[in-house]
């Protein structure tokens, strides 16, 4: 009797053993759920948000480094259907992030020095190449698939709903952040947008198509005061400034 007990016992533990095993062994197949909060509830999830001061501060001086490179030759990657004043923006956004390799490096020839490391964090996480959103509200699960989050943008989204406002004064702007106006007699698009580069510089794209005249143009601040149109004067009293911007992933 006490022998059949210990084999009873012994046939119960072995099932006991194998479930934890079977348990072990399963756990890892199934996916893990990606954290897809977005705590700040900018419309973007934290995880695709770049939170250390050093990411942050790599962001702003490649994307200026990148956009001020484009005044001097626009860039091969730059495509010719692209290159408009928020195209200068996606465009310089978007390589920001990339792995900085050898094959990288020479669509830049003329990029300014950066001193700080590169990213590699493109695309981003969760939202992939959607990086740009055109809509309000909160982070959802579905946006990019509804159409929420895109990976391009027109000037006035990039405006309201990818990048915060700063002031209406440079003095809280920094190298990487952006300026928009609205023009009240512009053909096609009303808004347009320049890159801060630091030290009173601007840059930006006028707007028109290659074939039509359009370029890069690097001035000052103090220049575009002094612009003959006041639409264009980057001044708190100009009702057409909107004032300087900061894009949402840098700006928590």
């Amino acid at each position: 009797m006490q022998a059949a007990s210990m084999r009873w016992v012994g046939r119960r533990l072995g099932w006991v053993a194998l479930g934890l095993c079977g348990l072990a062994l399963a756990a890892p197949l199934g996916p893990a759920r990606p954290n897809l909060a977005d705590l700040d509830q900018d419309g973007y999830p934290d995880i695709a948000e770049l939170h250390g001061a050093a990411e942050r501060e790599a962001f702003l001086e490649w994307f200026a480094a990148i956009a001020e490179a484009q005044f001097t030759a626009p860039s091969p990657a730059w495509l010719p259907q692209e290159q408009d004043c928020a195209g200068l923006l996606r465009f310089a956004f978007f390589e920001a992030l990339k792995p900085k390799t050898t094959a990288w490096f020479q669509k830049f020839p003329y990029l300014p020095k950066v001193q700080v490391p590169p990213l590699s964090a493109y695309p981003l996480p969760q939202i992939g190449r959607a990086v740009f959103r055109i809509e309000p509200g909160a982070y959802r699960p579905n946006d990019v698939q509804a159409g929420r989050l895109v990976s391009w943008a027109s000037a006035v989204y990039l405006m309201r709903y990818s990048s915060v406002l700063l002031g209406r004064t440079p003095d809280k702007a920094r190298r990487g952040d952006l300026l928009f106006f609205v023009h009240p007699l512009a053909k096609g698009s009303a808004y347009h947008s320049m890159v801060y580069l630091g030290n009173g510089l601007v840059v930006y794209h006028t707007g028109y198509a290659p074939s039509q005249g359009g370029e890069v143009r690097l001035v000052s601040l103090q220049t575009l005061n002094q612009h003959p149109q006041k639409y264009w004067h980057p001044r708190p009293d100009n009702p057409y400034f909107l004032g300087f911007y900061r894009w949402k992933i840098v700006s928590n």
